[in-house]
Parts: C-alpha cells; structure tokens; sequence
C-alpha cells in the first residue's frame, strides 16, 4: 500500500552534491552515522554490511549515510579522512566521534552506545556475537545477567562453559556444564561440549597462530592450536580448516587430534548443518 508519509531509509548515500542536506542538515534532526568508504578496500565492504544491519535494527535511532570518498574526494578532504573505513558520528551539524578501521559489530555497538539509544536485544544474541568476534569478558557478563534472573538457563550456562574454554580453564568449563539439568534443552549439546574439554589446553592468540602458520604452513602445532581457539570462539568454519590442516598433514598428531577434534565439534554443530556437510567431504577426501 502507497504510505502518503513514508520514513527516510535509514541508508543512503551522499555526494558532494548534498552532503550539506544528507549529512550535516539531517544531523539537526537524528545523529548521522557517516561510513566514508571505497569499493577497492575489503574492509569497507565488511564494515558496511555491519553498519546497514544495525541501521535497520536501531530502527530510526541514527541515519547511516555512506560516502564513497573515490567518487566525493571533497567530502572526503573536509572531514579529513585519511584512510578508510573511517566512520564518523555527526549531531547538530558537528562531528562528534568517530573511530577508524575494520572494527567488529560488538565494537560498533559500544561505539553506537555512547549517542544513541539501544534498541532491545536478546542477551544471549548479543553474547554470541561477542564470543564470535573473541570479546569474552563481554559475552560472560552478558550471559551471568541471563543467569542472575534465571540460574538454570541452560544455553547461558552452556555459554559460561564455551567463555571457560576460551579462557583456556577446562576445569571452570566442566563446572558450567554440570549445572545444566536434564530435560534442558541445552542438556545434550552441554553433553557434546565436554569432548571439547581438552581444547582449552591449546588456546593461544589467534593473531599469532595465525602468523606461525602462514609462516610455516607445516606446523601442526599452530594448526592444532588454531583450530582449538577458533572452535572455543564459536568460529566453526575456521576451526573445520585448520583442523582439516592437521589431518592432512600429520594424522599421529595427538594421535589422530586433527580427526578426533572434527568428530568432537561434527557431533556439538549437528550432521545436517552444510558448515559440517562440507567439513566431511573435505575430511572423507583426505582419509580416503
């Protein structure tokens, strides 16, 4: 039906032609988020997908404009941008804050939540992306508020035993996971999660792992542990890959760790998830 009065989208674009209107003018009436970007940096794309997602769950809260600083290097000049992503917040036709990089959305959202007000969002939703993204401190208090109003809820505590395993102490994990009752719905996933037990053991930095590896591809040891920190963040697809490194390079490994390590986190994910499909191609065509 035709709407007489329709709302802004809370996504646009602006020029040099009106970024007076779209971005400093509007200011006056909602904060502006300004994405100043370029079609030839992968982090730009990436960053705007998140920022276009939270536009549309803040509902109006912020307009998000997107400048292509390639295509408006005057707009670009004005704000002083140096290098892209650059993101800056404008209220009441002034810059405000800003920050630059390829941040995450859990560091967007803190970010947002300086200016704005947060629409509601489920904490256990919120803790997710944050053990995705690696902010574990984050994800645990957002879990413990679950866990305040309701001690027995069985996918926070599932969660507090994935931020224990993180945080490399299997024993804490073990704690959590004892304490999800039967006829939970969590009960059998918690169940599956303690043959990720011993991964806490080979949790390092994912940055330096990530280098050991691209330096020597053959280190089965980064490759391992890798899989390890990348399975505990919730990062599947990534530890299905180093994991998937392991088997193929040294099968004696932790006597056979590449391989045990995929059964474990095959059977947590679930058979039909296409992440554990492919994941079994992959392994089926190296063991056979």
């Amino acid at each position: 039906m035709f709407d007489p009065n329709p709302q802004p989208s809370p996504v646009t674009q602006a020029t040099e032609a009106d970024f007076q209107q779209k971005i400093l003018d509007a200011s006056r009436q909602v904060p502006v988020l300004v994405d100043f970007r370029s079609a030839r940096s992968p982090d730009s794309a990436e960053l705007s997908k998140t920022l276009e997602a939270l536009a549309a769950e803040y509902d109006g809260r912020f307009r998000l404009v997107q400048v292509d600083v390639d295509r408006s290097p005057q707009v670009a000049m004005m704000f002083r941008i140096q290098a892209v992503p650059t993101v800056y917040l404008v209220d009441q036709g002034q810059p405000v804050d800003g920050f630059q990089g390829g941040v995450g959305e859990s560091q967007v959202r803190q970010f947002l939540d300086r200016h704005v007000e947060a629409p509601e969002r489920d904490p256990l939703e919120a803790a997710a992306t944050a053990m995705a993204e690696g902010h574990f401190d984050q994800a645990a208090a957002l879990y413990r508020a679950v866990l305040a109003d309701k001690p027995t809820h069985g996918e926070a505590l599932l969660g507090m035993a994935r931020v224990a395993l993180a945080s490399g102490d299997a024993g804490a994990a073990g704690g959590w996971l004892d304490r999800v009752e039967e006829g939970d719905p969590a009960h059998d996933a918690a169940q599956r999660l303690r043959g990720m037990l011993g991964f806490g053991a080979y949790v390092g930095d994912p940055a330096a792992l990530t280098a050991r590896v691209e330096a020597d591809p053959k280190d089965v040891e980064a490759w391992y542990a890798l899989g390890a920190t990348r399975a505990l963040a919730g990062d599947y697809e990534g530890a299905f890959a180093a994991f998937l490194e392991v088997v193929g390079r040294d099968r004696e490994h932790l006597e056979d760790g590449g391989r045990k390590a995929l059964l474990s986190l095959f059977d947590l994910i679930g058979a039909t998830d296409p992440r554990v499909v492919k994941a079994r191609r992959r392994l089926a065509s190296l063991l056979f």
